[in-house]
């Protein structure tokens, strides 16, 4: 009787592991899926990429992606980026308007006729343009001079419909264009910018700078935090009168401590808790605190607050796992700490196997006779 007992539990054990995993395991491959990004809008910033796939010398992309190594599209007339941003796009798109912010090789003299096609066609007139001149620059870094100017355009004129928008072509036609893109000095563009009073309510990437004040005051990007990728943010060089633009140019800075992070290591999901933060700065100035909490919640600077004091802030975890807090101070004059990390463990409780095991037997009723039949 014994072994007939034993081998009814380990039939109806095998029976039980196979149901749930042909429950589970789908779920688990759809979670190694990676996520592809598809635009499915054509506002925002596009880098001017020197990556076409045939490799001439006068023609590259517009991509959202930023540079990674150096990059020079030139000719001796005239160069082209194509719209090259993989999405799926479908409906009416309108362009109302053109940011141009850009790095040209140093020349002492030259016009350019700057504009867009509504055609890939490489040899495409343009459809609207304007002309700059080259010399009215904004700064000079390692003989690259940085031009920025807007365009308004007739959206009735740049109108695309589904993937017509793979036709828009930026196209820049003068004396010797040299285009440098590369993560010290990137071009870009930004396609339906908005109107001055929105810009001066925006802060994207959140360095305590409006994105007005990126554009037209000190001619930085408003999607990253350090424009000239020299180790200091576009609000620390601004704050202390270096060129946010200038990767050679260099600050000596006393940073804030490491903030120091207190409060519960073990929780419950959908529980708020109080986590308490510190940190001293050299100088004594007021502080600010970046805080992310390790789920999908962004975080965003808070303060100030004076030098040393503790100040509290909480949160809620709405999913069960293992998170990391993670903090970083900046002081008045744009100097920031390296991050301070703190862990908090969100357990699954025993209920959630309960209801598990119930929904199993409310969707497969023959466990719950294979389960009589156990016992």
């Amino acid at each position: 009787m014994g072994k007939i007992s034993i081998f009814k539990k380990g039939f109806v054990l095998a029976i039980l592991i196979l149901i749930v995993s042909l429950n589970v395991i789908p779920s688990i491959e759809g979670g190694r899926q990676e996520r592809s990004f598809y635009n499915s809008d054509i506002d925002g910033i596009y880098y001017l990429r020197d990556d076409d796939p045939l490799d001439w010398a006068d023609i590259g992309s517009l991509l959202m992606g930023m540079p990674v190594e150096n990059e020079l599209t030139r000719c001796g007339m005239f160069v082209n980026f194509h719209l090259d941003q993989k999405g799926k796009y479908s409906g009416e798109y309108e362009i109302y308007n053109i940011y141009y912010h850009f790095w040209q090789r140093a020349f002492e003299f030259g016009e350019y006729e700057i504009g867009y096609s509504t055609s890939s066609n490489h040899t495409a007139g343009f459809n609207e343009s304007i002309w700059v001149d080259i010399n009215e620059y904004i700064t000079e870094v390692n003989e690259y001079r940085l031009i920025q100017v807007v365009q308004d355009v007739n959206p009735q004129i740049a109108k695309f419909f589904n993937d017509e928008v793979y036709d828009f072509t930026i196209k820049f036609f003068g004396p010797n264009p040299n285009i440098l893109c590369n993560p010290n000095q990137y071009s870009f563009v930004i396609l339906n910018l908005e109107d001055n009073i929105t810009l001066q309510k925006y802060d994207r990437d959140n360095d305590l700078i409006t994105d007005y004040e990126e554009l037209f005051v000190y001619y930085t990007n408003p999607f990253d935090i350090d424009t000239d990728n020299d180790g200091s943010s576009d609000y620390l060089e601004v704050s202390n009168g270096a060129d946010p633009n200038d990767f050679n140019d260099s600050l000596e800075v006393n940073e804030p401590n490491i903030p120091t992070i207190k409060g519960p290591t073990v929780g419950k999901k959908g529980i708020k808790y109080d986590y308490k933060f510190s940190s001293n700065d050299p100088q004594n100035d007021d502080v600010f605190y970046y805080v992310i909490w390790g789920d999908e919640q962004n975080g965003k600077w808070i303060g100030s607050y004076s030098s040393g004091e503790e100040v509290t802030f909480s949160h809620i975890w709405d999913k069960n796992g293992e998170y990391t807090i993670m903090a970083k101070a900046r002081d008045t004059s744009g100097a920031e700490s390296d991050w301070g990390n703190f862990d908090i463990t969100i357990p699954r409780s025993r209920s959630i196997y309960h209801s598990l095991f119930l929904r199993l037997l409310e969707q497969y009723p023959i466990l719950e006779r294979l389960f009589y039949f156990i016992n």
